[in-house]
């Protein structure tokens, strides 16, 4: 098996203590784990739900990792820009993945100290360029894994599905399906929706593919990760927790899966699309 979880997914953030106080309103808990590092350039924060977590990362000093992260944000409030899969042994991984064209870099072997401990793992990108703009890593914990601490009452405690946007179906199959190894569980255009909906899924987590009927993407468009959709216990108890807190939120309305409800959040969601879910419908 060469992935075996969404180990992680990367949000980018211009102001690190702002972003972490906003997704703790959010998402009804607090970080996790918040180390500063200004050597690499970058402080970061994780939010461990039960199937994956969230990393908030902004810059740090003046390095280059710094740059790196400034010049990809813009004037953006927020940039989705990583996907992080997990698999049980790196080097496998890296063998299988090179074989099957997603061009992966070099291993490297990364042992930080935060809030809570210290944490170890190996990692390493894909430089695929057929991925688009979606930053893909493979990554093994080895020391330190975060473990899922529960939820609070109107808490998110899980990532329903991961938005990429695409052009070019085919292309996102043969990337996340024949190469990376992800079970593709759904593949269906609906009219109605106007849009294809490809539906990849790995443990207990989809990455959720679609291309718009509109042709508002070419075939030769870069794909890019467009939003998120939380799962919360009960729906009304985060709406009314969010509401409270001054949170901009839609009303509760039927999702598009039986047995679901969907709220969409308009703000404190640092500028990426955001749904809050759940199957009490």
């Amino acid at each position: 098996m060469i992935v075996d979880c969404l180990d992680h997914f990367v949000i980018l953030v211009p102001k690190f203590e702002q972003a972490v106080s906003t997704y703790e309103v959010l998402l009804g808990r607090s970080a996790d784990w918040q180390q500063v590092n200004e050597r690499d350039g970058a402080a970061t924060a994780i939010f461990r739900l039960s199937n994956t977590a969230v990393e908030l990362m902004a810059p740090a000093g003046d390095g280059p990792g710094a740059t790196r992260i400034r010049e990809l944000l813009g004037d953006k409030p927020g940039h989705l820009s990583t996907l992080v899969f997990g698999t049980p042994d790196i080097n496998d991984a890296h063998y299988f993945l090179h074989r099957r064209g997603m061009k992966p870099g070099d291993i490297v072997r990364q042992s930080v100290n935060g809030m809570g401990g210290t944490r170890q793992w190996a990692r390493f990108k894909c430089e695929n360029p057929d991925a688009g703009d979606v930053k893909i890593f493979m990554i093994q914990q080895e020391e330190g894994a975060l473990p899922y601490m529960g939820s609070l009452k109107g808490a998110a405690f899980r990532l329903d599905h991961v938005v990429i946007n695409t052009g070019n179906a085919h292309r996102a199959m043969a990337t996340y399906g024949a190469r990376m190894g992800l079970d593709l569980a759904l593949d269906r255009t609906n009219e109605k929706w106007g849009a294809q909906f490809l539906f990849f899924r790995t443990d207990d987590t989809t990455i959720e593919v679609i291309r718009r009927l509109d042709d508002s993407m070419g075939p030769n468009d870069k794909d890019y990760l467009w939003g998120i959709t939380y799962e919360v216990g009960n729906l009304d108890e985060a709406h009314e927790r969010l509401a409270l807190a001054g949170v901009g939120v839609g009303e509760v309305r039927p999702g598009r899966k039986a047995g679901t409800r969907v709220m969409r959040v308009s703000t404190h969601c640092l500028g990426v699309p955001t749904l809050l879910l759940d199957n009490n419908g």
